[in-house]
């Protein structure tokens, strides 16, 4: 029984078509086939049959739909309007049954919802007196506007296109600049001493590799000369005397400073310290008669000549951050930003500040960057190819997101929009709009004015549950 009917509705499309009393509408990317029956309507039950196809010919068959039909209010004669009775068939099509209690013209509000398109409506008339129907509006939502092209051009109405476009997103955070730890050479006494003489006595001094910083005197280091010069003068073997050196050696003794307690021939005790690397000195811990202990840090020198900043960045953000991106730094004292790059991205999340800590590195020619000092930062992460709408086309309330899409004829429809990432100019689209689609970027607020007392606008009517 089931094929039956549908069989006989499908006929019933093919012979309206067929005979012209059929209509093919375009509404927003969805075909839509109408016919009557009877043709012309009659006093009593009538029915509409529909068929839904996409774009590409398919029956849509998750489509829903609503049905009204009115006859508007003449003289004292009130408005007759009622709902249509709507039945699904199948491959995409409907059979809606609606009474007619007068002979005259009557308006049909055809409503189509399919899953991921835009909502369409289409409104049709019928007369008792005439065979077939008549589009009077198709393709457009039921809470679209109306704006002339030439009203359009006053109040200076402009329009952008949905596409795929290439996106970046800035993550800005708040850094911190530190010396590279790479760069960084402790001096540390290995055996005991007293400090005779400091050469570089203060903090922020620039010193040279092997620029000497200090004079110091230890028991121990001439007792050790006496055992080596003792060992040479008695003729002892390779290995004892080896044995000697290697010991001052590790005690950061240099070839050169061994040479010249031999040529001497007599010990010491006294020895110059030197620095290990090129730099600032950062830390003093030492000051002239001074006794100190092995493993005592004298100095801990560092080469600001390339800098770490270590930066904050929010925990929302994470899934945008990696390595090697590149960045910008900004400092109140320098006119322009400095370029670094993402170096290091930590593996957790800071418990009480919820960030995640990223280090970047940058050179520092000129050594304006100090380190404590306090920065901007800036790090650019592109996202690829992804479908975008311009910032300037989308309504903010709450929330929600609203663009005014261009149906044609002079016709916007505000449809809402979910965003994604937000890159500048142009905003992610997930939903709510498709490559192609022309959206309002100019004048939107005076659109979203005229939507709203138009009641056209959903984000000011109740919300959708």
């Amino acid at each position: 029984m089931k094929r039956a009917v549908a069989v006989l509705f499908a006929l019933t499309i093919t012979r309206a078509l067929a005979a012209g009393d059929a209509k093919t509408v375009r509404a927003g990317d969805l075909t839509l086939t109408l016919a009557i029956a009877p043709s012309p309507p009659r006093t009593g039950e009538n029915r509409l049959d529909v068929a839904v196809a996409d774009a590409a010919g398919k029956p849509v068959e998750s489509a829903a739909l609503a049905f009204v039909w009115n006859m508007p209010a003449m003289g004292a004669m009130p408005e007759m309007k009622g709902n249509g009775a709507v039945r699904a068939r199948d491959k995409g099509r409907w059979e809606i049954s609606y009474p007619l209690s007068m002979a005259g013209d009557w308006f049909l509000t055809l409503s189509v919802d399919v899953p991921g398109h835009a909502h369409q409506e289409v409104k049709l008339k019928v007369a008792t007196t005439r065979p077939g129907l008549t589009v009077e509006d198709a393709g457009a939502a039921g809470n679209a506007i109306v704006v002339s092209p030439a009203r359009q051009q006053l109040i200076g109405v402009t329009f952008g296109t949905v596409a795929p476009r290439p996106l970046a997103i800035t993550l800005r955070a708040a850094g911190r600049v530190e010396v590279d730890e790479r760069n960084l050479g402790d001096v540390t006494l290995k055996y005991e001493a007293y400090v005779q003489k400091l050469l570089v006595a203060e903090t922020g001094k620039a010193v040279r590799r092997g620029q000497p910083l200090a004079v110091v005197y230890s028991p121990d280091l001439l007792a050790a000369e006496e055992e080596l010069l003792a060992a040479r003068r008695s003729g002892a073997g390779p290995q004892l005397t080896g044995g000697l050196e290697r010991r001052l050696a590790y005690w950061d003794l240099s070839p050169a400073q061994l040479a010249e307690i031999e040529r001497a021939g007599k010990p010491d005790g006294r020895v110059t310290i030197s620095s290990p690397v090129a730099g600032v000195v950062i830390d003093k811990n030492v000051v002239e008669g001074a006794r100190l202990e092995a493993g005592t840090s004298l100095f801990r020198i560092g080469n600001l000549g390339r800098v770490w900043v270590q930066s904050a960045v929010a925990e929302r953000d994470a899934a945008f951050l990696s390595v090697g991106q590149p960045a910008r730094v900004r400092v109140p004292a320098l006119p322009e930003p400095l370029e670094a790059r993402v170096t290091f991205v930590a593996p957790v999340v800071d418990d009480k500040t919820r960030t995640l800590g990223a280090r970047l590195e940058l050179k520092n020619p000129r050594l304006a960057l100090k380190p404590g000092m306090f920065t901007d930062v800036a790090i650019d992460a592109p996202l690829g190819t992804r479908l975008s709408v311009p910032d300037s086309a989308l309504l903010m309330s709450g929330e929600h997101r609203y663009a005014f899409l261009d149906r044609g004829g002079g016709r916007l429809e505000p449809v809402e929009v979910e965003i994604g990432a937000q890159a500048g100019e142009y905003d992610e689209v997930r939903s709510g709009l498709s490559a192609g689609d022309r959206v309002a970027t100019g004048a939107t607020f005076l659109l979203s004015s005229e939507a709203k007392l138009r009641d056209a606008l959903p984000r000011w009517r109740a919300p959708s549950r």
